[in-house]
């Protein structure tokens, strides 16, 4: 299949033009600036159904006064080691920031601690989060629970989130070992696609709405994806949306409105947890002692079929090196929807033309 030509965006042009976005529609620019950058990093690593194209659904949720242009966070519980926040229905990401600052200092403080938010937005990835934790020389954790759209093993209901988890652990590089996962087989969103181009989809994505295996992608949309691996992703996504939803007072499980259909607040949950190494080791032994397991991990012989042995993230730092080297791809359909938006903000597109070089991706 030929794939249809990109357009290369520079990294900085495409979050300041979102942060105008964002802020031309009512965001504070502080708060615009935190929202643009983890959607940019989302497409920096890859992760593009995280990425820039979320704009106009972010956007269109916040005029339908489902999301707060203005995110004002209640400190509900506290103590030393942990900590509860309500978003207020503001911004996920803005929430976040606030529980990733506040879950680093409590870690730093008794050597690792929990933070979790209620009444929140969706934030983006969740190895955004993790990533900053690692960058302070901690191993972060981080979870949320999403839109029931996955049905729980041995059901025909989805009552479960593809609930993501990441997994973030320094590394002497400056890299961090990156675990970042939903708990399903596969991503929605490559169901969503093959519906589009009238696609078949593997068996073992998903279900019917009446419980029966189907390859057909429209059929798998009335119905429910299917958790990864049975029912061990079934049993972590529900402990995620237990330790994200539950715990914290947020939406769970069928409660929670989808995003794209329910013209109600999602009250997602989020959790976040930091373990200072330093209350372990010295970090530079940690340092040491993680060179040593990547060493062990990446010069382990190849499996036939594949080239190398990966750590966790290795992807993700390649394409966030290559993207910063030769513009953020977007596909014409996204870089459009962009232009709409410049349109309908009065924000000037410059900052939308193509990187130097536009290639096929």
């Amino acid at each position: 299949m030929v794939e249809s030509k990109k357009i290369r965006v520079k990294e900085e042009d495409l979050r300041e033009f979102c942060t105008r976005i964002l802020e031309s529609a009512g965001v504070p620019r502080n708060d615009a600036e935190i929202v643009a950058d983890s959607l940019v990093d989302a497409d920096l690593a890859g992760t593009g159904s995280h990425g820039v194209t979320r704009m106009s659904d972010y956007l269109g949720r916040m005029e339908q006064g489902l999301v707060s242009p203005v995110t004002k966070i209640e400190l509900v519980r506290e103590t030393p080691s942990t900590a509860l926040l309500d978003a207020n229905n503001g911004w996920g990401q803005v929430a976040s920031e606030r529980a990733v600052e506040l879950v680093v200092r409590k870690a730093r403080e008794t050597g690792s601690a929990w933070v979790g938010v209620r009444n929140s937005n969706h934030n983006g990835t969740a190895a955004y989060w993790t990533v900053k934790i690692a960058h302070e020389g901690m191993v972060g954790i981080c979870s949320m629970n999403t839109s029931p759209v996955m049905a729980a093993h041995g059901s025909r209901r989805p009552t479960l989130g593809t609930n993501p988890l990441s997994i973030a652990v320094p590394s002497s590089s400056g890299r961090p070992a990156v675990l970042d996962m939903a708990t399903s087989e596969q991503a929605r969103g490559k169901i969503i696609l093959a519906a589009k181009n009238n696609e078949p989809i593997p068996e073992g994505w998903a279900i019917t709405k009446d419980g029966l295996p189907t390859t057909d992608a429209k059929e798998a949309l009335k119905g429910s994806v299917l958790p990864l691996g049975g029912p061990k992703g079934s049993g972590l996504a529900i402990m995620l949306d237990i330790l994200s939803g539950v715990l914290t007072g947020a939406s769970f499980g069928a409660t929670m409105p989808r995003m794209y259909d329910d013209p109600a607040p999602q009250r997602v949950g989020h959790i976040f947890s930091a373990i200072d190494i330093e209350a372990f080791m010295p970090l530079d032994e940690f340092l040491a002692r993680m060179d040593e397991k990547e060493r062990e991990t990446r010069e382990g012989p190849p499996a036939p079929g594949f080239e190398r042995v990966r750590m966790p993230g290795d992807g993700r730092h390649e394409r966030q090196a290559e993207r910063r080297t030769h513009g953020i791809p977007l596909s014409p359909e996204i870089h459009a929807e962009l232009l709409r938006l410049a349109k309908r903000y009065g924000v000037p597109a410059e900052r939308l033309r193509p990187h130097p070089r536009t290639i096929t991706d």
